[in-house]
């Protein structure tokens, strides 16, 4: 009967011991796996705050057309396109001209253009928050590199129609972010130009905006 007793007991002993051992297997799996979806998390925020900022960036000179700030944020490729495709700013000169993106491209001449056709030019301060951008996080990837954004508007203070634009900025080999294009229509990675992160939300205002209170810099 002691025997009896005494290997029921080590039976429920050795039950006991296993129960416990996998559920520290459980639970130091489950731990690895949280701390994996943290730090890929992690990491696509880190991604984010800097394609964020360069979008953001790129968004005010464009709008401004301040294209030598603008040119040093594109890639290889979009810079060789700048020089030699007949971008059109709408800048027109005394005697009814077009000017062209190349032609902003060197500092000095800039200037001498906006200090010329100072009129002609767009502050995006006189926005307010009559603008959108919106990010489509789920483009990204570690394969593909490249995250797009949305912006309204992009060549008038009108919020209008048609006046919009999508901006994929791509990681090159040494780690950079640079704009790769810029696309009025929905790039076919887009789901839906509803989709994404809204990062600025449009909203109408009469009142003229005091300094620059939407995190761009002019650096």
């Amino acid at each position: 009967m002691q025997k009896k007793t005494l290997f029921i007991l080590l039976m429920i002993s050795m039950f006991l011991l296993m129960a416990a051992c996998s559920s520290d297997n459980e639970a130091s799996t489950g731990e690895k796996e949280g701390d994996t979806k943290n730090e890929e998390k992690s990491e696509r925020e880190k991604v984010f705050e800097k394609t964020d900022k360069l979008a953001k960036k790129f968004y005010k000179a464009g709008f401004e057309l301040n294209i030598p700030a603008a040119y040093e944020m594109l890639s290889p490729k979009g810079k060789k396109e700048l020089k030699n495709q007949p971008y059109v700013t709408g800048i027109v000169t005394d005697n009814g001209d077009d000017i062209h993106g190349k032609e902003l491209i060197n500092k000095q001449d800039y200037k001498k253009i906006k200090n010329k056709y100072a009129d002609q030019f767009k502050d995006f301060k006189k926005l307010n928050d009559e603008y959108v951008i919106r990010r489509y996080g789920y483009v990204y990837g570690k394969d593909s590199k490249e995250v797009i954004y949305y912006v309204k508007p992009w060549n008038n203070y009108k919020f209008e129609d048609g006046d919009s634009n999508f901006i994929s900025l791509k990681q090159d080999k040494d780690g950079e972010w640079k704009v790769k294009t810029m696309e009025e229509s929905i790039p076919e990675k887009v789901k839906k130009k509803d989709s994404g992160t809204l990062l600025h939300k449009y909203k109408e205002s009469d009142e003229e905006t005091a300094g620059d209170e939407y995190g761009f810099e002019d650096k």
